[in-house]
Parts: C-alpha cells; structure tokens; sequence
C-alpha cells in the first residue's frame, strides 16, 4: 500500500504585510467601505482603544499608507491595519462586496510585523 501523506500547506501567513504593488492606494481608500461588525458572543474580537476618529476615517488611512496584507481578492487586500497610539486596528475585507471591510482592535500578541 502507498504511504500516505498530507499535502504541504502554501498559504501564507495570515498577519504578513505585503508590497501594495503597483494599485493606486488612494484609489482604493476612496471605494473601501467599513461594516460594523456584531460579534455573535462577547468573547469575540471588538472595537477597542481611542474613539477620537471614526473607523472609516482609519480605514481610509490603513488603505493609504499602504499597511496591507495579502491574499488580494477582487483587486483589494485581505488586510489592512492602522496603529492608533497603543491600538492597533486590523481591518478584513467581508467577502460579501468587494472593497467591504469590517475591523477591530488586536491584542499586541497578535500585531503584524513593521507595526509594532
């Protein structure tokens, strides 16, 4: 009987930046569009840290600086986040409509790397 063996994983890692490439940023700051996001249970990932500006408003930020994270689904990033003082915010696109995005704040165990 053949051995067996489980196919290797080629996804990447899921808070890796990536090169925004040649798409205009300003471009895609401007179609992006923030969902508020109700988590199903309270121990669920939330909106945390400074309230002075809007989640759109640090969306459009994220999206601009050019702080993204791949896999790229109909011409956005998966991911995009935004360091706000001691808060980082990660944003994830829906996958409902493209350029949908919802956020919330990550612990600092979880932040990508050239964030911190």
């Amino acid at each position: 009987m053949p051995e067996v063996r489980a196919p290797e994983r080629r996804r990447e890692e899921r808070r890796s930046a990536t090169e925004p490439g040649a798409e205009n940023r300003r471009e895609l700051a401007a179609t992006a569009r923030f969902t508020h996001w109700r988590p199903a249970t309270a121990d669920a990932l939330s909106w945390e840290g400074p309230q002075e500006r809007a989640p759109a408003e640090l969306l459009s930020a994220a999206l601009t600086e050019g702080r993204l994270g791949h896999p790229w689904e109909h011409g956005f990033p998966r991911y995009a986040w935004h360091r706000d003082g001691d808060a980082v915010h990660e944003f994830r696109l829906t996958g409902r409509t493209p350029g949908e995005y919802t956020g919330y704040t990550l612990h600092p165990s979880e932040w990508p790397e050239g964030i911190a």
